[in-house]
């Protein structure tokens, strides 16, 4: 068994039940962790100027802003409150695909011990920067529903750090 600890859209029920491959149980599957030394952050992005796997489209017009989506990551801080889900260790090829990105590393959580948890990749946390400083950045409003929906299904989980960008209505589209 893996133990991933989550702290943004991962912690939704939904999400939870399809990484343990059934109705979670709180407690068995999963439970609120908190891991020192890290806080939430908006770090890291889809470039949506790049022709990669995922693009974003403005739902009123069809038309493909030039912008950097946002998403939750941790950074160094003080401590990140979030939940540590139990997988079985064929889950992880799996979920490293679907965070591509980022990447995946080993972090110790509180009362438990080690961990995997997601954090950007180099790359994707530079983007992200200069996204924010060239005001090109913005964060998708279903992202922010997820999260927020997730975070109050477990006990009202402390759920977004401060928004660094404009939260706009986006279609998301698979290539």
């Amino acid at each position: 068994m893996a133990a991933i600890f989550a702290y943004g859209s991962l912690l939704a029920p939904a999400t939870i039940a399809a990484l343990v491959g059934h109705p979670p149980t709180a407690g068995r599957d999963y439970r609120r962790a908190r891991v020192p030394g890290w806080s939430r952050t908006w770090n890291v992005c889809t470039d949506n100027t790049a022709n990669g796997p995922v693009v974003y489209e403005d739902p009123s017009d069809g038309s493909r802003p030039a912008i950097q989506v946002l998403f939750l990551t941790i950074d160094p801080g003080t401590a990140v409150d979030g939940v540590l889900i139990h997988l079985p260790d064929a889950g992880l090829p799996a979920l490293d695909a679907r965070e591509g990105n980022y990447r995946r590393i080993p972090v110790e959580v509180d009362d438990h011990g080690p961990a995997w948890t997601y954090v950007a990749k180099p790359e994707s946390a530079a983007r992200a920067r200069l996204g924010i400083a060239a005001g090109t950045a913005r964060i998708r409003q279903d992202y922010v529903d997820t999260v927020l929906a997730a975070c109050a299904a477990h006990d009202g989980l402390p759920a977004l750090a401060p928004l660094p960008a404009p939260v706009v209505t986006l279609r998301r589209i698979l290539r």
